[in-house]
């Protein structure tokens, strides 16, 4: 690119090391010098330093980056740059909706999550950013669970459906994300939860947590939708030193019956209403006393 720059201004080695002297006379410069300059990043050139780049730049009239452009790139190894060229890709425009299904199928769902994220931490061109992704994932998983998209459920899947009803009873792994304003950052919360399904009603009692955390759930089942209250009873030697909270909320059951992912809604200490993100795992459909043994204190 150097020697391009160069050639595009028509002037030979000689002729540009005389334009530098003229205007540099303190720093002339010969033909020679431009010659190992435009040789790199050849062994038999020498790296220009960065002050010889800005003047040959402004020689040139360009960019210092122009003069570079020939050189290793290794953005590719930046997950940053790599989630905004996904994300290029995604936007480029399509021929049709077929289109742009297939570039989404390509992209497996942590590297949906990127581009989310990389678009996210942009300028947001003045949209609730993190309101319009959860307005997006909830309409997408209510899209998920349609008769259509339920008949094309994996082979592997069906297969596991098979083996089980539509009761969604067992011991399941609980996660939820909450703010706390007092320590300004966002913790996790987990436990263990036994859940027994009593026709349309769920009700969730927590295993014994290693802080002394309990937890209970009551959800009323309306298909794949679980609407209901929680309540949970902190660590007494904890942050909130055994206080009690309590609130709402709402999950979609996957159909396979092994995620449960929703929101919740509360109280905080100061009397603001929080929300956040609250997930269920499917762990086990045994919950007898030896299985429910196995996941005391885990979390």
């Amino acid at each position: 690119m150097r020697t391009a720059l160069r050639l595009a201004h028509g002037w030979s080695q000689r002729e540009a090391a005389e334009r530098w002297s003229l205007r540099w006379p303190a720093e002339p410069k010969t033909d020679k010098a431009f010659s190992y300059w435009e040789l790199w990043p050849a062994a038999t050139g020498h790296a220009p330093p960065l002050d010889v780049l800005c003047r040959l730049a402004e020689l040139y009239e360009c960019r210092v980056a122009d003069l570079l452009a020939d050189v290793a790139d290794h953005r590719s190894a930046d997950s940053a740059h790599q989630g905004r060229a996904q994300l290029a890709e995604i936007e480029r425009p399509a021929t049709s909706l077929e289109d742009v299904v297939a570039r989404l199928d390509a992209a497996d769902v942590h590297e949906l999550a990127k581009m989310a994220t990389t678009w996210a931490n942009g300028d947001g061109s003045g949209v609730n950013r993190r309101s319009l992704l959860l307005k997006i994932s909830a309409a997408l998983s209510l899209a998920s669970i349609s008769p259509v998209l339920t008949e094309e459920t994996s082979a592997a899947e069906t297969a596991d459906r098979s083996t089980q009803s539509d009761d969604v009873s067992g011991i399941w792994h609980s996660r939820y994300v909450y703010p706390s304003s007092g320590r300004g950052k966002e913790f996790v919360g987990e436990h263990y939860v036994v859940l027994r399904q009593r026709d349309n009603r769920l009700i969730g009692e927590s295993l014994p947590h290693s802080t002394g955390s309990r937890l209970r759930l009551e959800l009323a089942l309306d298909k794949a939708v679980a609407t209901g209250t929680w309540r949970e009873q902190t660590s007494p030697g904890g942050y909130y030193q055994g206080a009690t909270y309590h609130g709402t909320l709402q999950l979609v059951i996957n159909p396979s019956n092994q995620r449960m992912s929703g929101m919740w809604l509360g109280f905080g200490r100061d009397f603001t209403i929080n929300s956040g993100e609250w997930k269920l795992t499917w762990c086990s459909s045994d919950t007898s006393k030896q299985s429910q043994r196995s996941y005391h204190e885990k979390v």
